[in-house]
């Protein structure tokens, strides 16, 4: 009996170890499986990572040539070339950088700033080729020229991408207005230069950013004088004076506009003030940093002649307080001194 309690723990403790050297290549095994999933899903996370990087630059990308696209067709409208171009400087790639560690980090934005003015100095090389900022006028309808003014007037456009990345990472948001605004003031100021502003000040760029400023001031004060009248009523003896003004290239003659600023909602006469508001900001920047800009010619005309009807109006009405009004009024001076 001895003998056979003897054989029978012997079994008992060899199965016992059986079982837990069975356990411990289970544990091990389980552990590399577990590493072979944790190195796949990095592997996965840095795929996709990569993936997104791809995909945000293609979309991005064939959004801007579809949009320039528009801006170099004869076919396009004002409004048209205005909404392309505001979509065109929302789609460049620093306007959607997330401020994410693995790689959307703050070298990164500098490369896609890099990228930006890369893009936007060839591109407008080629434009600025084919428009005459001496003698341009946002009241033409040369296609190029129009192409110009609605790249100046969307300038500070951003997507609101970067505007929720700006609230929510406490960063300074900028738009390509912004970027060229801050080139030209180091420029001037001889401070040293990021890379990319480098390329936005480099030899005949710097001309064209200047003049892309110029043309801003014009085009955001024509848009100002739109809502402010309207051309439709004019008289036989407007527009005689306009016709006149036009053949003699401004010597004679002038630019009379029915007004229209007592009949407007608030949303327009909003809409005038802000758009005089940003020309006028644009002016100052430019005397900011030694330019002089004169508004052009034929806007200035029209300008000149506005008086908010108030020849019609009693003494009693002239009277009344018009907060907006005066705005517009000293907006209106401001640009034309």
């Amino acid at each position: 009996m001895k003998t056979s309690s003897v054989v029978l723990a012997c079994l008992l403790l060899t199965t016992a170890c059986s079982k837990v050297n069975e356990l411990d290549k289970r544990t091990e095994n389980m552990e590399k499986s577990t590493e072979k999933v944790s190195t796949t899903t990095d592997d996965l996370k840095e795929t996709t990572t990569i993936m997104y990087q791809q995909i945000r630059s293609k979309e991005a990308e064939d959004t801007r040539d579809e949009k320039f696209e528009i801006l170099m067709s004869k076919e396009a409208d004002m409004g048209t070339r205005i909404t392309a171009a505001g979509v065109y400087f929302k789609s460049m790639e620093f306007q959607l950088w997330n401020d994410n560690d693995s790689f959307d980090n703050k070298d990164a934005l500098d490369v896609l700033y890099l990228d930006a003015a890369n893009e936007f100095t060839r591109r407008m090389c080629d434009l600025y080729e084919k428009v005459n900022v001496k003698k341009m006028s946002p009241t033409k309808n040369n296609e190029m020229e129009m192409s110009f003014y609605a790249l100046a007037a969307a300038l500070h456009m951003n997507h609101t991408f970067q505007d929720e990345v700006a609230k929510s990472k406490n960063f300074e948001s900028s738009s390509m207005y912004d970027i060229i605004k801050k080139a030209l003031l180091k420029d001037i100021n001889r401070k040293p230069l990021k890379e990319h502003e480098e390329v936005l000040v480099n030899g005949i760029n710097r001309e064209i950013m200047i003049e892309l400023i110029k043309a801003r001031v014009d085009i955001l004060s024509a848009l100002a004088l739109k809502n402010l009248t309207d051309k439709r009523d004019m008289t036989l003896g407007q527009k005689a004076k306009a016709l006149l003004f036009k053949v003699s290239g401004g010597a004679f003659g002038s630019i009379d506009l029915p007004e229209v600023y007592d009949l407007s909602n608030d949303t327009t006469k909003n809409y005038t003030e802000k758009y005089l508001d940003g020309a006028l900001k644009a002016k100052n920047f430019l005397k900011e940093i030694g330019v002089e800009k004169k508004l052009e010619k034929t806007i200035k005309s029209a300008f000149k002649n506005i008086d908010f009807n108030e020849k019609k109006l009693s003494e009693e009405e002239k009277q009344k307080t018009d907060d907006r009004k005066e705005a517009i009024r000293g907006l209106i001076n401001n640009l034309m001194d």
